[in-house]
């Protein structure tokens, strides 16, 4: 399932953004239901909503432990930058090429982070999901 959605959100973001690499465009959000095995909404990366994903992820992060980011609810969101950021905290080394945000009910958000040395580092977040779906306008697609 992780790599079928993985898959999934990596295909659309390439149609999504096919043609305009050479536009001054933002790069595309994409918001993905878990429910509903679909994207729901797709919005650009603002540099509102940049701030906000970078706030989220300066929330004490800690390596992920888990086995598993196969989530059974909630929203994911791809965010994919046109260049490597860096995340300025100090969890962070290394930047960053893309981000899937695991936004589930009642969970402590995760992030798996696609790093500039072609590797992936997972974390677990410590932010008030609620707070990130009210100020990037996402109430309407956070069904419980």
């Amino acid at each position: 399932m992780k790599f079928k959605l993985i898959l999934l959100m990596s295909v659309i973001s390439l149609l999504l953004t096919e043609g305009t690499a050479i536009s001054k465009e933002l790069p595309t959000v994409s918001v993905f239901d878990v429910k509903q095995e679909k994207v729901t909404k797709i919005m650009p990366l603002t540099p509102e909503l940049k701030k906000s994903v970078f706030e989220v992820l300066q929330s004490c992060p800690v390596v992920f432990g888990g086995f598993s980011m196969n989530p059974t609810n909630g929203l994911v969101v791809h965010i994919p930058f046109t260049t490597p950021v860096q995340i300025p905290h100090r969890s962070y080394s290394t930047k960053v090429s893309e981000i899937y945000l695991f936004l589930e009910h009642d969970i402590k958000p995760k992030a798996l982070l696609f790093l500039d040395n072609h590797k992936q580092k997972i974390v677990e977040l410590d932010y008030d999901t609620q707070k990130f779906i009210r100020l990037n306008n996402l109430s309407d697609i956070w069904l419980q």
